[in-house]
């Protein structure tokens, strides 16, 4: 995929910070275990974050607890909404700037973060930048939650597939290859040639049930939705909502997929 790294979307999610935090479901626990066992994550680890957002990925990793996190985010407020949810804490230190242009020391972080965050930067430019800010043996963690996989539409894909005719390219996909995030072998391939080391791919996988309003309330995240034409936006918003509401019972469960990519610098 080209990079899409000056692309309007990458500046729509502050527009509503509150509404943005709120339809987004968490993260699985069971990705944190798995990064905190893998990564040895612990009292001594300094992290890097990009793309905190408001912080879905940011508050479970301090959780851990880890040292510290710098966390990378140009929205302001997206940042005004992580300052709320984590309140004053001496181990969050915000840097409310584009990654590409964030002062970066070498050699300084254990492990280095990005959720749902790094498709939205020039991708191999940006590897090798984190790459240079890992300690040796630190590790760089990425994923995404794929809330639609063309390859396999399940019921409400296939009920809501018309609604996104004439919508700008969704950010994510890639011509003639699976999608994103689901591309295992060009994100890994991408890792390897930016130089890291034993790189891994996993899926974490949770039913989340969301209510008409719920859902459509995700829908509206979504960038290519909130770069539509109002009356468009609202014309599809209300079918999610109609089609949940009629077809579905009001309430539909969904299988949300988190494809989590790791790589260790040597």
């Amino acid at each position: 995929m080209a990079s899409i790294s000056n692309s309007p979307g990458r500046s729509k999610f502050g527009e509503d910070a509150e509404a943005y935090d709120v339809a987004r479901p968490p993260y699985p626990a069971e990705l944190f275990s798995w990064l905190r066992a893998t990564c040895r994550l612990g009292a001594e680890s300094d992290c890097l974050e990009i793309g905190a957002g408001t912080g879905h990925a940011t508050l479970p990793v301090l959780t851990t607890p880890v040292r510290g996190v710098r966390a990378i985010e140009p929205d302001n407020a997206l940042t005004a909404r992580l300052l709320e949810k984590s309140g004053p804490n001496p181990r969050l230190v915000i840097v409310t700037e584009r990654f590409e242009q964030a002062d970066l020391a070498p050699n300084a972080f254990d492990f280095a973060f990005a959720a749902a965050s790094f498709h939205w930067l020039p991708r191999m430019k940006s590897l090798q930048r984190v790459l240079s800010a890992l300690k040796p043996g630190g590790y760089f963690a990425m994923w995404w939650d794929v809330f639609h996989d063309p390859a396999q539409p399940d019921a409400f894909d296939q009920a809501s597939a018309h609604l996104f005719d004439g919508l700008e390219q969704d950010p994510e996909a890639t011509a003639n290859r699976p999608a994103f995030a689901l591309d295992v072998a060009s994100r890994l391939g991408e890792m390897r040639s930016a130089g890291f080391a034993v790189v891994q791919h996993r899926l974490f996988k949770r039913d989340v049930a969301f209510t008409s309003e719920g859902l459509t309330a995700l829908y509206a995240t979504f960038s290519r939705v909130r770069m539509a034409p109002e009356a468009k936006r609202e014309r599809l918003l209300g079918e999610v909502r109609r089609i949940v509401r009629d077809s579905f019972g009001g309430e539909i469960t969904r299988t949300i997929t988190t494809s989590a990519f790791l790589g260790q610098r040597a």
